[in-house]
């Protein structure tokens, strides 16, 4: 159970990671994204692995309670980040969304580490 659970988050890690890599790509015109292309935080993987049982098996876990508002804080960044028109993205505004759009994922992405090791401490 635990190594299917440390595999997990090791997955939902890698995907929010692809997503800050395309998303500044996006961001500066080497890949396209539509609003389309970005699912909302309960219909990514990591959403539909954490309702279906994943609240349950992290339950026990110190940064659990932070867990669902960081990743739906994500997820709503990157879809106002992929709506926000051309000229804005180039402005100081929009690179500074961008910025902090990192810093949430990054956030994101040190709790389920902390999550992971804490699982492999027993």
């Amino acid at each position: 159970m635990d190594m299917m659970l440390t595999m997990d988050l090791q997955a939902a890690t890698i995907a929010h990671l692809s997503w800050k890599s395309k998303l500044t790509d996006f961001f500066y015109g080497v890949e396209k994204l539509t609003a389309a292309d970005v699912p909302d935080h309960n219909t990514c993987d990591f959403g539909k692995w954490l309702n279906s049982r994943g609240r349950q098996d992290l339950a026990a876990l110190a940064d659990a309670s932070r867990m669902d508002a960081l990743h739906k804080d994500v997820h709503d960044s990157i879809k106002m980040l992929v709506n926000m028109p051309e000229e804005k993205r180039k402005a100081p505004e929009g690179k500074q969304a961008l910025q902090a759009f990192k810093d949430k994922c990054d956030q994101f992405i040190s709790l389920l580490e902390n999550m992971e090791r804490e699982i492999k401490r027993g």
